[in-house]
């Protein structure tokens, strides 16, 4: 078999939502705990991914996608365990026509949440050692970190937040992270992922909000940009949420240039909002057709 066969053999469904090489596939379907039901016209999986579920799924068409995806997921969903997740993350990656999926989705109980970015520095330079003005100190983080890293994280997203399993995840995942301070308090920090295949990942970097406008941004994104050069990187890749203007600008100044975008949506994994969610947008429908009388 050649390569271009094994390739098509492992992805044989055209319609994605979201592009996947056969090694990412291979990968989410090794995950432990991972959902995965399949047809000869599609397949869908659910993976417990840095502290959420993630749904991914792939079909033939569009008509193959609408009659088998309520299907696949009324059996996927029942696999949910509420205490290990608080919401599926489903993305739309290069997708032609979201309104082809819009109604799908909503019978589902998955909802727009937010765009996001992924930017990435082609041409790391360990060379580029980063600088630190006065009174101003880039240090090793420590386990006493953490508590100062997740108020960061969470006032710097704000109704962004990924939630605190997503950041205990990520700090599993944490291969180096660095504290700023400045005069002895921390007001910044940057986390890094493993290195592969010569591209590190930047897992976060993040300003509390009193200290935005200072530049420390890219203080913490340059420190962890060397980090990942200093380790053999010659690419660094980060997410942003372009909500967060700041976040676009800071990663542009340092020579990150945009990969790729999606829009996420997502669906609670707690069925008595859902629940109240439908009761609370029938209302507004009754409202909206009969002037509030209902």
């Amino acid at each position: 078999m050649n390569e271009r066969q094994r390739i098509a053999d492992a992805q044989p469904f055209l319609l994605r939502n979201m592009p996947m090489r056969p090694r990412h596939r291979e990968g989410l379907l090794a995950t432990p705990g991972t959902v995965h039901l399949t047809d000869t016209r599609g397949e869908m999986m659910l993976v417990p991914q840095r502290g959420q579920y993630h749904l991914h799924w792939a079909y033939n068409d569009i008509e193959s996608m609408r009659l088998l995806f309520p299907k696949m997921w009324n059996q996927v969903r029942r696999q949910i365990d509420p205490d290990r997740a608080d919401h599926v993350h489903l993305d739309l990656v290069e997708v032609q026509n979201r309104d082809w999926f819009d109604a799908m989705l909503n019978d589902a109980d998955f909802f727009f949440f937010a765009e996001w970015m992924e930017m990435i520095h082609p041409d790391l330079n360990p060379e580029h050692v980063p600088e630190f003005p006065d009174g101003v100190k880039m240090r090793r983080a420590t386990d006493a970190d953490l508590d100062a890293f997740s108020e960061i994280w969470s006032d710097a997203y704000g109704d962004l937040n990924d939630g605190e399993r997503t950041f205990e995840a990520m700090v599993e995942a944490v291969t180096w992270a660095g504290a700023l301070e400045v005069d002895g308090k921390v007001v910044a920090f940057a986390m890094n992922g493993p290195v592969e295949a010569t591209e590190g990942e930047i897992l976060a970097a993040c300003v509390a909000p009193d200290a935005w406008g200072n530049g420390y941004g890219r203080l913490v994104l340059g420190a962890a940009a060397y980090r990942h050069a200093s380790q053999g990187a010659v690419r660094a890749r980060i997410r942003v949420r372009p909500d967060i203007k700041p976040a676009l600008k800071t990663c542009a100044d340092l020579g990150f240039r945009f990969h790729r975008s999606g829009v996420e949506f997502r669906r609670p994994v707690d069925e008595a909002a859902i629940a109240l969610a439908r009761e609370e947008r029938r209302v507004v429908g009754v409202k909206a057709r009969f002037g509030g009388w209902r």
